[in-house]
């Protein structure tokens, strides 16, 4: 079986790859290397390099994160780029749990010679002609490199992929939500700062972005790496070559997809697009075939990035909890019995009802109401978070506000003149800091019950830890701790609403104490 496997395997190309090794310097694949990427190997001793997308969603199958794509200053695009709302998850999870869920995407695009590595039959000398993205393939061709790329893994470094991706992982083209997500910074950047025309940029454009002009590559053709990446680690996500993804294009109406497919989809711009036109919704149609011809055709400037998925239904235990988050997350979160829930009653109604039509609408009622409670526990999710986070900067804020009272006290004992108008404008900011932390942590427990408050604790961790990599250890551990500090308030505020609020205004106090102490 295992010999009539590997005969197969081998006639679509999977196994049947060059296997001589070649001299294949680092700067040729990974320019700038970092201790966080995902290296895999290659054919012809080379190796391709991944970056971690972590997406935010609770332990739930069917729970996936809020996305904005598009942009609303698409003068003369917006039949292809206006705003459209939409929602990304990912698809792998080491520990097979949908709370930890990612994907994997290309750091580079695919350079010529990993190119040649995975689709010719003999290995490429790797040059730094060979570090330039490669191009003008086909579509099919691109979804070929990706399939025979899978094979060639699963031959021969199984376990290196399980390790990076978990189990049943493959290669394959992005969605465009994909793309775009990972293009606007992903997790690492606040909401805000994603639904904006460019990811952070701390220089110039032509930093980040090869574009058209004397200022960039002026429509030439530039090896990978060489500019500054956007804040997941990508490079040259914007310009160069654009992107082919796994969607056939589509128009967009003022609300939705249009139904129309059409062609290949390409994102992200090239070497040819204007500075004036490079954004992160830059959407492009390409032909699948030539329209001369009718055989299967490439563009100019148009090449790929990969991105590692995994399938979804990948066992019974998987489907049964799938199905168990199915009912769980259309129910109201309001504690009734079985017998009141509209829906259930609903549904009750239309399964006994004799007329057709009466059934139909009591059908059709229930689904509307079920989407519209899914509808709403999105918005509670993002509100707790939304909570949360206020808590948590509040008692920063505490904290900030009584460093400056400290200061000052410290400067008044010395001899030196306080302005007194100063000081009093010190104490009461402080006030009106403990006042708005109150009303963060009574809203909190009041509207939202404890596992929504601890899940969007989860939801800002994993959030922080892939924003705040950049910052000092200090910095991560104090946002972390200020974090579990007002969750454990919810807590404790929620089981004993007597509280004093000083009890908690002292354990923040001792704090910033020991803060002060290390």
């Amino acid at each position: 079986m295992a010999e009539r496997t590997a005969a197969c395997l081998a006639l679509l190309g999977f196994l049947a790859l060059p296997a001589a090794a070649a001299d294949w310097p680092a700067e040729f694949w990974n320019p700038a290397g970092s201790p966080d990427d995902i290296v895999l190997p290659l054919p012809c001793d080379g190796a391709i390099t991944f970056r971690r997308v972590e997406t935010a969603a609770p332990d739930n199958w069917l729970a996936d994160e809020s996305l904005q794509l598009g942009n609303s200053d698409t003068a003369g695009q917006e039949h292809s780029e206006s705003l459209l709302r939409d929602s990304i998850v990912g698809s792998l999870s080491l520990d097979g749990t949908p709370a930890g869920r990612f994907y994997l995407i290309g750091k580079y695009e695919v350079t010529r010679d990993q190119y040649a590595a995975v689709m010719n039959p003999s290995c490429p000398t790797p040059t730094e002609d060979g570090a330039l993205p490669a191009e003008a393939m086909s579509w099919l061709d691109a979804q070929t490199f990706a399939a025979r790329l899978t094979g060639w893994l699963n031959a021969n470094a199984a376990g290196e992929l399980a390790a990076a991706a978990g189990p049943q992982a493959f290669v394959r083209l992005p969605s465009e939500e994909e793309w775009e997500f990972a293009a606007r910074g992903g997790v690492a950047v606040p909401e805000a700062v994603q639904r904006q025309r460019l990811f952070p940029m701390e220089g110039a454009l032509e930093d980040y972005v090869w574009f058209a002009g004397f200022k960039s590559c002026d429509g030439v053709l530039q090896p990978i790496g060489l500019l500054r990446p956007n804040p997941l680690g990508i490079h040259d996500i914007l310009g160069n070559v654009q992107e082919m993804t796994a969607d056939f294009y589509r128009l967009r109406t003022r609300s939705r997809p249009h139904g129309q497919l059409g062609g290949g989809t390409a994102r992200g711009g090239s070497c040819l697009t204007t500075e004036a036109r490079v954004r992160t919704a830059e959407r492009a149609e390409f032909p699948l075939y030539d329209p001369e011809t009718g055989q299967l055709a490439g563009k100019p400037f148009t090449g790929l990035r990969p991105v590692i998925g995994a399938p979804i239904l990948i066992g019974q235990d998987r489907i049964d909890r799938i199905n168990e988050d199915w009912r769980d997350i259309g129910q109201t979160r309001i504690q009734i019995a079985p017998s009141d829930d509209p829906i259930t009653t609903l549904n009750r109604l239309a399964e006994t009802e004799d007329d057709p039509a009466t059934r139909e609408a009591l059908t059709a009622a229930a689904a509307r109401f079920s989407n519209e409670m899914e509808r709403r526990n999105a918005i509670e999710s993002r509100s707790a978070v939304a909570v949360v986070n206020a808590g948590m900067l509040m008692i920063r804020d505490y904290i900030i506000g009584a460093e400056l009272i400290t200061n000052i006290e410290k400067v008044s004992k010395a001899g030196d003149d306080v302005d007194p108008q100063m000081l009093r404008r010190v104490y009461e900011r402080q006030e009106i800091t403990k006042d708005a932390f109150l009303a963060s942590l009574v809203h909190a427990t009041d509207d939202f019950d404890q596992p929504t408050l601890d899940q969007a604790a989860a939801i800002i961790r994993k959030e922080n830890a892939a924003r705040h990599q950049s910052m000092m250890p200090r910095t991560r551990a104090s946002s972390d701790r200020m974090l579990e500090m007002f969750v454990d308030f919810t807590r404790r505020y929620r089981g004993s609403p007597d509280t004093s609020p000083a009890q908690f205004y002292d354990e923040i106090d001792a704090y910033y104490q020991d803060l002060r102490g290390r």
